[in-house]
């Protein structure tokens, strides 16, 4: 029979799709443990808040920065205000415009988030070895970077 990590793709998406979805339960799993506006909180929802300026940013730019369309990312940033970690404001300079923003208690689960991820990387740090992890970060680092040459 067949294991889960038997016959895994050796194609850089499947693997670090599988490393990702790794990291993603172990961040899940510490937030849920928490008190606070993070508990809980989903590596998605973690994301926009985070990229999310604390001045704000307009629905059309935030959308382009995370890489969503700007329905999804209403749709999105509607169930962040539910929880009260988002605000959204009309634009002063264009009344028919939003401005997304981080609330306190928004930027308080990014905050106690990245804290936790920090934690979770440690541990995956420990488990491959300092200089490999620090290797991979570079080389992810680099590579996020966008293509000037084009």
């Amino acid at each position: 029979m067949t294991s889960v990590k038997d016959d895994l793709p050796d194609h850089a998406l499947a693997l670090l799709g599988y490393v990702m979805d790794g990291m993603r339960r172990e961040v899940l799993e510490q937030t849920s443990l928490i008190a606070g506006p993070a508990h809980g909180l989903r590596s998605s929802h973690i994301r926009l808040l985070s990229l999310t300026p604390v001045d704000g940013m307009r629905v059309t730019d935030l959308a382009e920065r995370v890489g969503m369309t700007k329905q999804a990312l209403g749709e999105f940033a509607t169930g962040l205000e539910g929880l009260g970690l988002l605000e959204s404001v009309r634009d002063p300079s264009d009344r028919r415009a939003r401005i997304l923003r981080p609330t306190a208690r928004g930027r308080r689960a990014v905050a106690d988030s990245e804290a936790v991820i920090r934690e979770v990387e440690s541990r995956w740090r420990d488990r491959v070895g300092h200089q490999r992890w620090d290797a991979l970060r570079q080389t992810l680092s680099d590579a996020a970077e966008p293509d000037v040459s084009s």
